[in-house]
């Protein structure tokens, strides 16, 4: 019965609007898209400049900083010290992705939630 009516309400032009459940949600992001950016560090000033663009562009940054830990140690240490210091004061996260030959982290913003499995 109800094809039936829904075929004469077509056919004479008084369809009926959708109800709250035949709506679909849309979640539109804050923020349209996030580049992914990557970054090689080669000293404190680097690092620096790299924390500040996460927390004003809000992208994330891959940062290697095996070149940082290799040739300026005791400012790789400071470093450590400023992503605490970034972390703590931001919400955002860091992670690090491989440490063998390379030391490779990946900083966010407090936006983007890293999930570790």
């Amino acid at each position: 019965m109800k094809d039936i009516m829904d075929s004469l309400k077509k056919n004479l032009g008084i369809e009926e609007t959708k109800s709250k459940e035949d709506q679909e949600t849309i979640i539109v992001p804050e923020h349209s898209f996030y580049e992914i950016i990557l970054m090689k560090i080669y000293n404190l000033d680097d690092f620096i400049e790299a924390l500040r663009q996460i927390e004003e562009d809000k992208n994330p940054i891959i940062m290697d900083l095996t070149n940082f830990e290799k040739n300026v140690p005791e400012d790789f240490n400071v470093a450590g010290e400023k992503l605490k210091t970034f972390r703590d004061n931001t919400g955002g996260e860091a992670i690090l992705l491989c440490k063998n030959d390379k030391n490779v982290i990946i900083v966010t913003p407090p936006e983007i939630k890293l999930i570790r499995k």
